[in-house]
């Protein structure tokens, strides 16, 4: 298991939170960098989070990671502050490029069964479904289906954010993403949805229907062909009927609406009116780098759209979002300023905002909206206090979470003639995708941000300067130690105690399981083998015979507490019968895991 000793807490006490209970830090994992695959998790671009998906009471999470041609890493909770791998996405043929960059849970085909749905650079849209088995956490080994080069003209690329729902009301849930390619033809916003089934493993006869696709080089009207495609967002903005979405690329932060008036029947904005888009950014070129979310923050029946602004050089949007809303009355065929409202962070940070989410972490009944950026504001919150939500007087920002202070990336020490000097160098990792919404992926009554962590450092540069007095130079000794701060995902909760409770998270891998080598071995007649559980699980312990062949079944998916046990085999297959001598294999498999061990067997 992967535990940190040192907890990073404060208190919301008066200064710049302005609520009096307590929250603390759940840090973190330390990721393994030894560890090929799990080293990845050092620089987590996307999350995806569900709620209790097999009724169970647990909650999963996906991570994704751009190692080994970019894979996808799910995890399950397993108690308090503690989650468990239970799934790899297998590595694709051809991916990389920095993807994937957006993980997200659903059920495109409509079964019952749930997804894990992500991107892949030259693959297109994977799509893995659960087995339904109990227990499993089963996703595959293989796509269950693939939205490729079929029905996408260009899968090369990346996109930042997906949404699964019913947009348009017939009953069938859509995919909707902007996709970023090349060239720029096959740039494009889609809304796709399934046909037919598919399940474990195999697409079956299903395939996808393609209802919408906005070509970016024709949507010269809509400010679309001047810029990357970014988000696609459902909000209905006008409170009844199918949601619209709003679709934005990086041009000028530029937005415009899309109405859904009917089955497979998407309207852009009327281009008649002079007002089919807004370039929310000014004449600055800001972007919603990560996408946005849709919120209704004042309970009137509306949804909003909030934007982070990654902001372009000088940019005076710099630590703000953007709100976009539709009063009563106003028509969405159109967007104009009078929609745009703004969340100003400014007073407090002028940087780059990056993930979004919303919740009650102080439990006051004031709905906050989270903002994330690097230190010190890894953690933003926007309380609204009432009354007309596009005025800023109705909104009290402040610093949720500022960050730890003493994650460095270098530490300088210069040594004039006794006169010693010492610079910290902090680390410039930042939040991004994280998920907050009103959420408890634990279950302990206390609501959770869930904060991966993007360009940490494995190491830490240590300079020592010595004043060398017959030089009159400094002699400069330069080393790399391991960063032992390696937090790639951390969890902020809040407690209703009235003091700071200090807990681990606790993190278990493939790695915490142990399957010794047998003792004796070589043996005859037979061999003791041990192993350890870092948790209760339904293991099995085979013996597999040089070719892969089932020689006898010692444990058959029985149920095992936490602990160390010891096996005794005794050299008979499954029948009772004596094997011959030779090289036999031990596996222990828990879950969608196992580890194996060989065995010889000398008469």
């Amino acid at each position: 298991m992967k535990k940190l000793l040192t907890i990073v807490f404060f208190m919301l006490l008066g200064g710049t939170l302005t609520f009096g209970q307590t929250t603390h830090v759940v840090t973190g994992y330390n990721y393994p960098v030894e560890d090929p695959v799990l080293s990845g998790l050092k620089s987590i671009r996307g999350m995806g989070y569900v709620a209790n998906p097999f009724n169970n009471g647990t909650s999963l999470m996906a991570f994704t990671n751009y190692n080994t041609q970019g894979v996808v890493h799910v995890f399950a909770s397993a108690g308090n502050d503690s989650l468990k791998l239970v799934w790899s996405s297998p590595t694709p043929a051809n991916g990389g490029a920095s993807t994937p960059r957006y993980v997200m849970f659903g059920d495109l085909d409509n079964d019952g069964l749930i997804e894990v749905i992500y991107q892949s650079n030259n693959n297109g849209i994977f799509i893995y479904e659960w087995d339904g088995v109990s227990g499993s956490y089963n996703f595959g080994t293989q796509p269950s289906q693939t939205i490729d080069i079929t029905y996408f003209p260009g899968v090369s690329g990346n996109c930042e954010y997906m949404e699964i729902g019913d947009f348009d009301g017939d009953g069938v849930k859509e995919l909707s993403v902007a996709y970023n390619s090349a060239p720029n033809d096959n740039d494009r916003f889609y809304v796709v949805s399934a046909t037919g089934d598919w399940a474990t493993d195999n697409p079956g006869f299903s395939g996808f229907n393609v209802e919408f696709q906005g070509i970016r080089t024709q949507l010269a009207a809509y400010g679309l062909s001047s810029g990357t495609p970014y988000a696609m967002i459902a909000a209905n903005f006008d409170g009844t009927g199918n949601p619209e979405i709003l679709l934005h690329n990086w041009n000028l932060l530029n937005v415009t609406p899309m109405r859904v008036p009917a089955a497979d029947t998407y309207v852009l904005a009327d281009t008649n009116t002079g007002k089919a888009n807004y370039f929310a950014g000014g004449a600055f070129d800001d972007v919603a780098l990560f996408g946005g979310m849709a919120y209704d923050i004042d309970g009137d029946g509306r949804d909003e759209v909030y934007l982070p602004v990654y902001p372009a050089t000088g940019s005076t949007n710099a630590g703000k979002a953007v709100g976009i809303h539709y009063a009563t009355g106003q028509t969405t065929d159109r967007i104009d300023s009078t929609n745009i409202f703004m969340i100003d962070f400014s007073e407090i940070m002028k940087t780059a905002l990056f993930g979004y989410g919303y919740g009650d972490i102080d439990g006051n009944g004031k709905k906050n909206l989270y903002f994330s950026s690097s230190y010190p504001y890894n953690i933003l919150t926007a309380e609204f206090q009432g009354g007309d939500k596009t005025n800023p007087a109705n909104w009290l920002t402040s610093v949720l979470y500022k960050g730890d202070s003493t994650v460095y990336t270098s530490i300088t020490t210069k040594d004039s003639l006794g006169n010693i000097d010492t610079i910290y160098s902090r680390q410039t990792a930042f939040v991004s995708k994280f998920h907050g919404r009103f959420t408890d992926f634990d279950n302990d009554g206390l609501e959770d941000i869930i904060m991966p962590y993007q360009a940490l450092s494995d190491s830490i540069t240590i300079r020592n300067l010595v004043f060398n007095s017959g030089t009159q130079q400094y002699d400069t000794t330069l080393t790399m130690v391991q960063n032992p701060k390696r937090y790639s995902i951390r969890v902020l909760e809040r407690n209703s105690g009235t003091g700071i409770e200090v807990k681990e998270l606790t993190l278990i891998t493939p790695s915490d399981y142990i399957l010794e080598q047998n003792y004796p071995n070589p043996f005859n007649p037979e061999t003791n083998i041990r192993f350890t559980l870092p948790l209760n699980n339904k293991i099995s312990l085979k013996i597999y015979d040089i070719l892969g062949k089932e020689v006898i079944s010692l444990i058959n998916n029985q149920e095992f507490n936490k602990g160390a046990y010891e096996i005794n085999w005794n050299g008979t297959n499954s029948f009772g019968a004596k094997v011959a001598s030779g090289t036999y294999i031990a596996e222990l498999k828990f879950g969608n895991f196992a580890k194996t061990i060989k065995m010889s067997l000398m008469k």
